[in-house]
């Protein structure tokens, strides 16, 4: 029995060695594959279609930020006869709610918000553009402290916002707060002027919220949750409209 077990594994081996396993088929084997290769983002493609842009004039200065379908949003910042370029890229999420928010006011038929002024201060003087298929973008001409329907205030808000992200001096030293927690009702403080301004909507949908200013109920602003740090100081513990009645 001894003899014949062995005589079974010498067997064994000697199949093995002639590349034939004891029942008489190939061995296995595994033959290295082509390197995985992890996808890469598809690249939007150029579409300089304008959205919408906003022009802000006051003595001898002047800005002009523009964004278009492909996320390209330009300033352009203009100086006694200077001007500087400046790019920056918004994502898909960014330009669809602009888009959504600028086409609200091509449902406005005024063209023109003008106020009378004593002495000779001018007051900043906005020019907005709202993007159109197939046609001329629709022009709106405003002064600041001008009453303007709310789909024109919330346009300039959101577009006014954009420019304020090319304010690299202030950005450096903004620090950094959650703003998970910012509801309806809240109040929060802008950074560059301490100016008040309450949440009266607070979009889940699509990560936006509306702000009106508290005080003067004058300006709207239309601004993605996880930009308030950079705008806003962080609330305080009285910040609910609602909490301090």
């Amino acid at each position: 029995m001894r003899r014949a077990a062995a005589g079974l594994v010498l067997m064994s081996a000697g199949l093995a060695s002639w590349g034939v396993t004891p029942s008489g088929e190939p061995p296995v084997t595994t033959a290295p594959g082509p390197p995985v290769v992890a996808p890469t983002e598809t690249p939007r493609p150029e579409d300089k279609t304008l959205v919408a842009a906003l022009d802000v004039e006051q003595g001898d200065g002047k800005d002009r930020v523009s964004l278009y379908r492909d996320g390209t949003l330009v300033l352009v910042r203009t100086y006694l006869g200077v001007r500087t370029v400046k790019k920056r890229v918004l994502s898909e999420v960014e330009v669809d709610v602009i888009r959504r928010v600028a086409a609200e006011a091509l449902r406005v038929d005024v063209p023109e918000y003008r106020i009378d002024v004593l002495g000779a201060t001018k007051p900043r003087r906005f020019r907005i553009e709202v993007g159109r298929d197939g046609d001329l973008p629709k022009v709106f001409v405003v002064d600041e402290l001008a009453r303007v329907p709310l789909a024109l205030g919330r346009t300039r808000g959101a577009l006014e916002e954009l420019l304020g992200r090319f304010d690299e001096s202030s950005a450096e030293h903004w620090q950094r707060w959650d703003p998970a927690a910012v509801k309806a009702g809240d109040v929060l403080v802008r950074r560059d002027d301490g100016q008040r301004y309450r949440v009266v909507r607070d979009d889940a949908f699509v990560r936006s919220l509306e702000l009106l200013e508290a005080d003067r109920g004058l300006q709207r602003l239309v601004v993605l949750r996880e930009e308030l740090p950079k705008l806003f100081l962080p609330p305080g513990p009285d910040a609910s409209e609602e909490s301090r009645r």
